[in-house]
Order: C-alpha cells, then structure tokens, then sequence
C-alpha cells in the first residue's frame, strides 16, 4: 500500500502549511519539496495554515516580532545566514531558534513539520559555566555570590557575563536571563 493511501486510511490529517518568502524560486522549491509527502499540506492561505513556515535570509528583530504577530501557532523559520545574534532576537519575539538552509533537506523539514520537534542536531549554544552563572543570576545571586559558589573571583564572573552580553547581542544580566529562559536553556 503506497504511503499516501495508508495516511489517508489511518485517518491522520496531513499538517497544513503555509509558505511565506519574498524569494519566489525559495518558496516554489520548499513547495514542492512538500508536496510530494502525504503528510503535509501546503495552503496558500495562513488562516488555513497548522504551521507557517518563513523563508528568511536572515532573521532581523522586525521580520521576528512581525512573524510572530500574524497569529499562527506554529511558526518554523529557515534562515540563509544564521549569526550569533539570532538566538537572542528570536527568543526576544518568542520564535525558535531558525534552521540554516543549508542544514534543511526533505526529510528533516517534513518531520520537524509534523513533529514539531527540531530535527538538527542542537550543538550547545551555551557551555556549562555560561549555564551555571545564568542559572545562579536567575535565583537572584550577586556577583560575589556566584564567585564564591563557581570558585573564582568577582573579576572572572564579570569578564564572563560580559562575553556572553557581546556574544549574543545582550543589554544586561536581566536581558540575559531572559534570553535564556524564553530560549529554553534554563
């Protein structure tokens, strides 16, 4: 029995998507990289859309807070260049962090689609002494407190917090936490 049929039997409602790019060769071929699965849908319109699924070259702070407004429950965003600034400017607008292109084939897109589930590999994105100085500043350690509990000095934890603020783009402590709160990392 060919897949199409037994989805159709098994009763499962393929997932409607909906594909948003300003770049009209990218949306015709992730179009019809999903058209040949039965277990998605692609719609043109996003009201009718499970998931909308945005083609960015790269995610800037306007394009994440207008994707996020157009109400869609689901959004999955695959970006041509993804910085070190993304995480942050995603999480900010309450998005994942986008796919990079490159990284994206049929199969991947399809279960990510489905599944909700991000299919790449998640390479960390913070180490575990950026975790454990987050997590200590989230339970509302001062910076003495979290030298003494990472033994090293207060210097060090400054120096720290500071790269992570330049690596991701980040205003101060609380921005930080936040950040990696709504990114999931806390």
């Amino acid at each position: 029995m060919s897949s199409a049929l037994a989805t159709v039997d098994s009763g499962i409602e393929p997932v409607r998507v909906a594909v948003e790019s300003r770049d009209l060769i990218s949306a015709a071929g992730v179009t019809h990289l999903l058209k040949n699965s039965p277990r998605v849908r692609v719609v043109q319109d996003r009201t009718d859309a499970h998931v909308l699924l945005a083609l960015v070259n790269e995610l800037c702070a306007q394009q994440a807070a207008r994707l996020r407004a157009c109400g869609s429950a689901r959004i999955v965003v695959i970006a041509a260049r993804v910085h070190d600034l993304t995480p942050s400017i995603a999480a900010q607008a309450g998005l994942a962090i986008p796919l990079r292109r490159a990284d994206v084939n049929a199969e991947r897109l399809i279960k990510l689609l489905v599944g909700g589930q991000a299919v790449q590999e998640r390479t960390p994105v913070l180490n575990d002494r950026d975790l454990q100085l987050l997590k200590l500043l989230a339970d509302g350690a001062t910076i003495a407190e979290v030298a003494a509990r990472l033994f090293c000095s207060e210097r060090t934890v400054k120096y720290t917090l500071h790269q992570l603020l330049e690596r991701f783009g980040l205003r101060n402590r609380v921005h930080a936490v936040a950040w990696a709160l709504r990114s999931g990392l806390l």
